[in-house]
Formats: C-alpha cells, sequence, structure tokens
C-alpha cells in the first residue's frame, strides 16, 4: 500500500478540523498540519509551528519536501496566492484552494454553477477570494495542479448558521434560551445551503488522488434547502423555548455601523440560490450529505453542553439587539398607524 503525504496549511477550523480528523484515521495517509500550533492534533498527525505571514516561514518550514497534495486553507488574497505559486511549485501532484461561493454576483442569477459570473460588488472576502483564483486558473495553465474548491457555508460541533450574531454564536442562542427576540434579515424565507464540516470533509477528500480534479473549479453545496426561519425554529425546539423573531431588512441592517451587515447580508445571506450538482458529481464519486439541519444542531448542543467555556455571553451585542429591535418596532408602529 502506497503512503500519501499530505499537507494541511491550517488545519484546525471550521472545515479544517473535520478534513484532518478524517485524513488521519486512513491508514494511507502521512497526514502533517503547518500553522501556529494554537490547537492540539491527533497524535498520528505531525505538526509543524509556523506562522504563515511571517517572511520565509513557510518556505523554511517545508524545504526540501515533496507532497502528493496539501490542502490550504490560509489563502486569502492574491499575494498570498502567488507565494503559493512560487513555494509549491513542481513540489506537490495535487495543491488544493479553498475558495468560497461567496466570490459570486449572486444579484443577476438564482442558478450558479461552477462559471457562473463572480464580482461579488458588497464582500471584500469574496472578492479578495476571487482575486486569489484568478492568481491560481493563471498558474493552471502553466501545469501547476491547483484545484479550487468553493463550499458554502458551513458548520461545525461549535458553531451553526446564523443570519445576525453577535461576537460568537452564542450571543443568538442566549436570547433565544431568555425568551428574548432575535434579529433575523429579511422575511426569514429566503433559502440557504448549509453544510456541517464532517459532511464537506467526506466529499472532499474524495478528490484527494484524483487527478481529474486537477485543473478544475468545484462548488461544495449541500443540495438540501433551509429557510433562515427553519434554521432558528430548530434551534428554538431543541432549547424547548418560543421562537420570537424580529425580521428586519437586510438594506436595513446594513445601515447599523456596530456590525458590519453589508458584507455578510448585501454581499450573501439575503439571497436565495440554486447550485447545479454536476461537477460535484463528477469528481466526487460518492457525494453525499447526511447530516440534517436537525442533527447538526443536536451536535452542536452536545458539544456545548461539554463545553461550558464555549458558553460566552456577549452583553454589548444583546444590548444592541434590544435597542434596534425596540427602535424598530416603534417605527412600525407608525408605519401600521399612520399609513
Amino acid at each position: 500500500m502506497e503512503t500519501r503525504k499530505i499537507l494541511l496549511i491550517g488545519g484546525t477550523g471550521t472545515i479544517s478540523s473535520s478534513v484532518m480528523q478524517l485524513l488521519s484515521k486512513d491508514v494511507r495517509n502521512e497526514v502533517a498540519v503547518l500553522n501556529r500550533g494554537t490547537k492540539e492534533v491527533p497524535a498520528n498527525v505531525k505538526q509543524i509551528i509556523c506562522d504563515v505571514k511571517e517572511p520565509g516561514a513557510l518556505e523554511r518550514e517545508t524545504a526540501g519536501d515533496k507532497y502528493d497534495a496539501i490542502v490550504d486553507f490560509l489563502v486569502y488574497d492574491a499575494n498570498t496566492a502567488s507565494q503559493r505559486v512560487r513555494i509549491f511549485n513542481g513540489r506537490t501532484k495535487q495543491y488544493f484552494f479553498i475558495s468560497t461561493v461567496v466570490t459570486f454576483n449572486h444579484e443577476n442569477t438564482v442558478w450558479l454553477n461552477e462559471n457562473s459570473e463572480q464580482k461579488n460588488r458588497f464582500s471584500r472576502y469574496g472578492q479578495n477570494k476571487q482575486a486569489a483564483e484568478d492568481v491560481f486558473r493563471h498558474a493552471a495553465a502553466t501545469g501547476f495542479p491547483v484545484v479550487i474548491v468553493r463550499p458554502s457555508q458551513t458548520y461545525s460541533m461549535d458553531r451553526i448558521p446564523l443570519s445576525v450574531k453577535g461576537k460568537n454564536c452564542w450571543s443568538t442562542v442566549s436570547r433565544i434560551m431568555n425568551g428574548k427576540s432575535v434579529i433575523v434579515h429579511g422575511d426569514g424565507k429566503a433559502i440557504w445551503h448549509m453544510m456541517h464540516a464532517d459532511d464537506f470533509a467526506y466529499n472532499f477528500v474524495q478528490m484527494i488522488g484524483n487527478p481529474l480534479a486537477n485543473g478544475q473549479t468545484v462548488n461544495i453545496v449541500n443540495p438540501a434547502i433551509v429557510t433562515w426561519d427553519m434554521i432558528y425554529q430548530e434551534i428554538a425546539s431543541q432549547l424547548g423555548k418560543k421562537l420570537r423573531i424580529c425580521h428586519i431588512a437586510s438594506d436595513t441592517l446594513a445601515c447599523t455601523s456596530k456590525y458590519d451587515h453589508i458584507e455578510t447580508l448585501l454581499g450573501d445571506k439575503q439571497f436565495s440560490n440554486m447550485y447545479s450538482k454536476y461537477q460535484m458529481t463528477q469528481l466526487i464519486p460518492d457525494f453525499r450529505c447526511e447530516i440534517t439541519l436537525q442533527a447538526g444542531i443536536q451536535k452542536y448542543f452536545a458539544y456545548m453542553a461539554q463545553h461550558p467555556e464555549c458558553k460566552i455571553e456577549d452583553p454589548d451585542y444583546d444590548a444592541w439587539c434590544d435597542s434596534l429591535i425596540k427602535d424598530y418596532r416603534a417605527f412600525m408602529k407608525i408605519i401600521s398607524t399612520k399609513y
């Protein structure tokens, strides 16, 4: 049995943790994780402690090594993409760049595939990821074995998809637990594609070692559809609480100054999109998403019960919500009585 040498750059984030855990269970894989070393990794995973932002550090820590696959979770702009091409060209059989579906211009179409128009005019995150994609596509034309992977929103044990939140997810969950209203953008009926990180990992790792993936771009999206209200209702149901929602238009929320809702809402969450499955099923033969909304929320609450240190309250966000909801409802009362 031939050993596969795999390097993960990052490796302890929402998506990357699940990918690392799954790869480490395959006896074929010799897995190394390169990051700042702030979290533990499995005993059979080599940890390379390195701050990739430090000039020359990545070159120094990987000098002389060659890989069957590199999975890079830490490229967020064109300059970093250019650096990775320079460092790893000729040193890996595959290089996976983790991009995002936020690169798309969601305004002009509902149906999206890998070739749909990009140029998201609201999200700097999406714009910078697209610029990185452009660098990698140019490099692919001269033989760099890149695979561009665009996940939809992913979630995991310690975070869940939410419309509006403070510094963490618990800030919103806490309001539901305490019988307070929570803010949801629009009318709560926009459809959303959410994928648990474990499902993403199961599907993603199937492309490692598949030469047909090289030079390709693939959107990895859960075909199941939910609405934002459905997500919040599931959270409330599992808490045994009545859900109280204050729906506020995305444009209105984008006017607030304390939290940036221009990128998150106007650039992403306000849109209802559908995604083609064709490319996924071509490159991922056993594509599947088995963790439902209900199961995913259950996993979150089970984890939080075991890790009370993650239940971090956010008084500033709580006060902001109370004030905004009060003023918004007063405004709506004026509309309903005057007009």
